[in-house]
C-alpha cells in the first residue's frame, strides 16, 4: 500500500512538472455565487409581480406557453452569462437563451445574435422614437406587437457598422407596460424582465421579428413540447427544488 502511495505520488509529481514546463494549465471555472438579499429583494419588487400578473391572465396558447417556458427558465433553470450551450455547460447567452426557448416548441432558429436579422420576418411600425427635448426614448408601435416576437438591438463594430448585439424575447403588456426577457446583469441568475425602453434598450433597438404563425396566439391548440432542457452540470447551485413545467399549474 505504501508503494502504491510513493507511486501515484512520482506520477502526480511529474505531471505538474511536465505541465510548468510544457505551460500547460488547466482552468476551473468558480461556481457562481448565490443573489445577495438586495439582489433577491430587487427581483421580489420587480419580477416577480410581473410574472404573476403573467400568470394571472395566461391563456394557453402556444406564443404565451412560450414566454412561460421563458420565465420557467428565469425561475428554475439558474442559468450563469457565458457564452457556450447551455445543455451541456450550464452558461447562456442572449442569442441562445431566445433560441433555446424556440426549440423546447419545435422552431429551429440560430443561436447566433448577428444572424437574427434573417429570422422570421420583420414587424412593420415598431421603433424606438426619442422623446423631444430628453435624451430618454419611447416605444412606439406597442399594438403590433405579439408575444413571442424577437426583439434584436444593435451595436457598431471597429468599422462603425451596425451589426446585431442582442435578442430579447417580447412577453406583452403586463401592468401597463410593453416587457421583453433576456439576458441581463442585477437579477439572481442571467435572466430578467425589462419594462422600460428609456435608455439603452429604445437607443439601441434595431428590429422586431416574428416567427409564429396566426395559430400560435389562439388558445387551445395543439401545442409540441419537448420539455425544457436540464444542463449536465449546474454552474450555479439551485438554490430550490426544480419543478418541470408539468408539474406546474400553468406549466411556470
Amino acid at each position: 500500500m505504501k508503494n502504491k502511495t510513493k507511486l501515484n505520488n512520482r506520477i502526480i509529481a511529474f505531471l505538474l512538472a511536465l505541465t510548468m514546463v510544457l505551460g500547460i494549465g488547466m482552468f476551473f471555472a468558480p461556481a457562481a455565487q448565490a443573489a445577495s438579499s438586495s439582489v433577491i429583494s430587487s427581483y421580489n419588487q420587480d419580477e416577480k409581480p410581473k410574472v404573476d400578473a403573467y400568470r394571472a391572465s395566461f391563456n394557453g396558447s402556444l406564443a404565451q406557453t412560450m414566454v412561460g417556458r421563458a420565465i420557467w427558465y428565469m425561475e428554475y433553470g439558474f442559468m450563469v452569462y457565458g457564452h457556450s450551450k447551455y445543455a451541456t455547460t450550464g452558461y447562456i447567452d442572449c442569442s441562445n437563451f431566445v433560441s433555446l426557448v424556440y426549440k423546447d416548441f419545435g422552431y429551429n432558429i440560430t443561436s447566433a445574435s448577428r444572424k437574427y436579422d434573417q429570422v422570421g420576418t420583420r414587424v412593420s411600425g415598431v421603433y424606438a422614437k426619442k422623446i423631444s427635448g430628453s435624451s430618454r426614448y419611447t416605444l412606439v408601435g406597442v399594438n403590433k406587437l405579439k408575444p413571442g416576437d424577437i426583439f434584436t438591438f444593435w451595436a457598431k463594430d471597429s468599422n462603425g457598422k451596425k451589426y446585431i448585439s442582442h435578442v430579447a424575447l417580447y412577453m406583452g403588456v403586463i401592468n401597463g407596460k410593453p416587457c421583453i426577457i433576456n439576458t441581463c446583469k442585477g437579477n439572481p441568475t442571467a435572466i430578467g424582465i425589462v419594462s422600460s425602453f428609456s435608455y439603452w434598450y429604445g437607443s439601441n433597438l434595431y428590429q422586431v421579428r416574428r416567427v409564429l404563425p396566426s395559430s400560435a396566439y389562439a388558445a387551445g391548440g395543439k401545442i409540441k413540447d419537448k420539455g425544457p432542457v436540464i444542463p449536465a452540470k449546474y454552474q450555479m447551485k439551485p438554490t430550490k427544488r426544480i419543478i418541470l413545467p408539468k408539474n406546474l399549474r400553468v406549466g411556470f
